[in-house]
C-alpha cells in the first residue's frame, strides 16, 4: 500500500491542484510538506510536514527538501507529487486495445487515479523495481504500457524499504536544481530500477495561465533564473557535476543552438548488476 502521499510546495496555500485532484480516499494519505513560515496559511484537511528553518531560503532548498522528505518516510511506501499536476489516462487503442474514449487521452476517473496507485504498488512488490512513475502528458505516447530503467519525475513512487537502505549515501543536496536526475542516477547505479507507466499521465499546470505565478515564485526563489531553466547556466553546471560522476553515460551536445542531453540510464543499471554479480562470487 501507497502509506503517505508527500505534496512539497510553496506559496501556493490556494492552488493545491494535485491535493484536489485526488479522490477523498488517497486525500486521507496526503502529508504537504511546507515552509514553517506559510504554515498558518494552509487550510486543507491533511497532514501537514515543516521542512526544517535551517533550509528555508537556503541554495539548495529545492534538493534539501527532497532528501528531507526521503528520510522521513523511512521504510514505508510512498509518493511525492508535484503540487500542480492533473493526472489523466491515455486512450487504450495505443496498446493494442479497443479504443476507450474519443480522444488520445482525458482526465482520470477517480476509480482510475484509485486503480493508478494500486498498479504502482503492485509495481514495487517486484524484485529491484524501488521507483515508479507514471508520464509526462506533453510527451506522444509509444505503444508499450510501461518502461522499465527510465527517468520518472514529478509524480513518483517509491518503495521506502529499498530507499531508506541508500539514502545517507546519496549525493542528491549539490546542486539546488537538477535533482531529479541526480537521484535516478544514484539509484541506478545502486541496483535499484524504475518503471514508468505510459498508460497514466500527469499534466503539469504550471505551464497554463492558471499559474502565472509560477514563473514569479521560482525566479524569487533562485535569483531570477532565466525564463527555460534547462538552457540555464545552473542547470548546465549541474548536469557537468553529474557527468563527472557518471562520464560514460551522458552525452552533452548542440541542436539547433541549444545544450542538449542524451542520459544512458540503462548502462548505469546495467554496471551496477555487473558489479553486484562480482561482489556475490567473490
Amino acid at each position: 500500500m501507497i502509506e503517505k502521499i508527500y505534496i512539497p510546495t510553496v506559496r501556493r496555500a490556494t492552488k493545491q491542484i494535485s491535493f484536489l485532484n485526488l479522490p477523498d480516499e488517497l486525500k486521507k494519505r496526503v502529508t504537504m510538506v511546507i515552509d514553517p513560515n506559510e504554515k498558518h496559511l494552509y487550510n486543507y484537511d491533511c497532514e501537514y510536514l515543516c521542512i526544517p528553518e535551517k533550509l528555508v531560503g537556503t541554495w539548495t532548498q529545492l534538493s534539501e527538501t527532497r532528501l528531507f522528505i526521503h528520510k522521513h518516510a523511512g521504510n514505508i511506501r510512498y509518493a511525492v507529487v508535484d503540487d500542480d499536476l492533473i493526472l489523466k489516462k491515455r486512450n487504450q487503442k495505443y496498446f493494442g486495445d479497443v479504443s476507450d474514449m474519443e480522444t488520445s487521452k482525458r482526465p482520470a476517473t477517480p476509480n482510475e487515479i484509485m486503480r493508478m496507485y494500486n498498479l504502482m504498488n503492485e509495481w514495487l512488490d517486484e524484485d529491484n523495481i524501488g521507483i515508479c512513475g507514471i508520464s509526462d502528458a506533453g510527451i506522444p505516447p509509444g505503444d508499450k504500457r510501461y518502461l522499465d530503467t527510465v527517468n520518472v519525475f514529478a509524480y513518483t513512487f517509491y518503495d521506502g524499504a529499498v530507499i531508506s537502505k541508500h539514502i545517507n549515501d546519496m549525493n542528491i543536496t549539490s546542486n539546488r536544481i537538477a535533482e531529479d536526475i541526480t537521484f535516478m542516477f544514484e539509484c541506478f547505479s545502486r541496483g535499484i530500477n524504475s518503471r514508468k507507466s505510459c498508460e497514466f499521465m500527469y499534466d503539469n499546470r504550471s505551464t497554463t495561465k492558471e499559474l502565472e505565478d509560477t514563473r514569479i515564485i521560482w525566479k524569487d526563489m533562485f535569483d531570477k533564473m532565466p525564463d527555460n531553466v534547462f538552457q540555464s547556466d545552473e542547470h548546465h553546471k549541474a548536469i557537468l557535476d553529474l557527468k563527472k560522476r557518471y562520464p560514460y553515460a551522458i552525452d552533452i551536445f548542440e541542436k539547433d543552438g541549444k545544450t542538449k542531453y542524451r542520459y544512458h540510464m540503462k548502462e548505469v543499471y546495467k554496471r551496477s548488476q555487473v558489479s553486484n554479480t562480482i561482489e556475490e562470487f567473490m
